[in-house]
């Protein structure tokens, strides 16, 4: 299978940056033309998926565990927990 993850450049440009990432170092248009010439180069596999933009990060890192797990057959609408704890102070953070 190929999974083809699309550039934030595409579709989500307000969260393409070089700040949090120092291994990125296109510019968005850039980015955007060497995810479709990649793109490109796998039409006609097979098993290519392409996850876009359409959700947020999280929806479309789901999309792709879904898809994962469905071309390995494991159960694939996997429910996510989301569990958040209110804290009376600031942890110590030398503990840790």
């Amino acid at each position: 299978a190929v999974f083809h993850v699309v550039t934030a450049a595409e579709g989500a440009a307000q969260y393409y940056t070089l700040e949090n990432n120092e291994a990125r170092t296109e510019t968005p248009e850039l980015a955007r033309e060497l995810d479709e010439k990649t793109r490109k180069a796998w039409v006609g596999h097979p098993n290519l998926r392409v996850f876009d933009n359409s959700t947020n990060f999280e929806g479309k890192l789901r999309r792709l565990v879904e898809a994962t797990a469905k071309l390995v057959g494991l159960p694939c609408k996997l429910s996510r927990v989301t569990t958040k704890f209110l804290l009376r102070c600031k942890p110590d953070l030398k503990n840790f």
